[in-house]
């Protein structure tokens, strides 16, 4: 073979190497670009959930503050607890986009503000000394609504699996003991609703991309999800299977925290 056709058989390997060597980088930097206009999707579909539930907690909120100045403390317990149901949904998203707001509004165990300054007194039947901690809640819960309702607002998958991860193992580490809300005894509905905010999260951000990249994972996190719902899908704290809680809420997390990778997202922290 002579060395003319050599040297063209050369130039043309290269060219088509340098081709393929081309359209792998576009086809990665178009999976990735994929993957995000995916999981952005995912984000958008998981706000109206978040708007509605923190609706629910203002709204109840706003029904506590009428009920006390109409002196009515079964009514005011009732909104109390109707406004951390919606609350309590929405937690995934509260400490992880909204650090102040959630420590005004929903500090533990320092109670000096928020939901529980108001606790003791008002499962007391002292109205008398919420008057103002519970203007302040509405005011934080008004502001937390403005804030995440904006058109301009979006939340960050990243941060939407950091929040979901951080909730699952504190169900299971820290809220499986019930000392949450000892005063209004609501601390098995706080994890009822808190689980359902992780569902949601999981649901509507994330598992339709996983589930078309890892299937198996996909279906362990449904299949965990539901393991958890069902440890407080109980009638009282008393019959909490506390061990059983602790084990499932921790491997939520984990494998949450496995599906990170295959979301292409940083893996979240826990325990900090």
């Amino acid at each position: 073979m002579s060395s003319f056709i050599v040297s063209l058989l050369d130039a043309r390997i290269a060219k088509a190497c340098a081709a393929l060597i081309a359209f792998t980088f576009v086809a990665l930097a178009a999976t990735r670009v994929d993957a995000a206009d995916t999981l952005a999707t995912g984000a958008k579909n998981y706000k109206p959930y978040a708007v509605e539930h923190i609706g629910i907690a203002l709204a109840g909120a706003k029904d506590l503050q009428a009920a006390v100045k109409a002196g009515d403390v079964k009514a005011a317990q009732a909104a109390w607890i109707k406004s951390r149901k919606g609350w309590e949904a929405a937690e995934p998203i509260t400490g992880e986009f909204f650090g102040k707001l959630d420590e005004a509004i929903d500090a533990w165990p320092d109670a000096k503000q928020g939901y529980h300054a108001i606790e003791a007194a008002l499962f007391s039947g002292k109205l008398d000394e919420i008057k103002d901690p519970i203007d302040k809640l509405v005011a934080d819960l008004t502001e937390f609504n403005t804030q995440v309702s904006a058109a301009s607002f979006q939340f960050e998958p990243q941060g939407l699996l950091n929040g979901a991860t951080k909730l699952a193992y504190e169900i299971g580490e820290n809220k499986s003991k019930g000392g949450e809300s000892p005063y209004a005894g609501t601390s098995l509905t706080d994890m009822y609703e808190n689980v359902e905010g992780v569902e949601a999260v999981y649901k509507l951000a994330f598992h339709p991309t996983l589930k078309a990249r890892d299937p198996k994972l996909a279906a362990r996190i449904v299949d965990k999800i539901e393991d958890v719902e069902k440890l407080v899908k109980v009638k009282d704290m008393k019959a909490v299977n506390q061990p059983a809680l602790k084990k499932a809420g921790e491997e939520l997390a984990v494998l949450l925290q496995n599906s990170a990778a295959k979301l292409k997202l940083n893996k979240p922290a826990v325990g900090e």
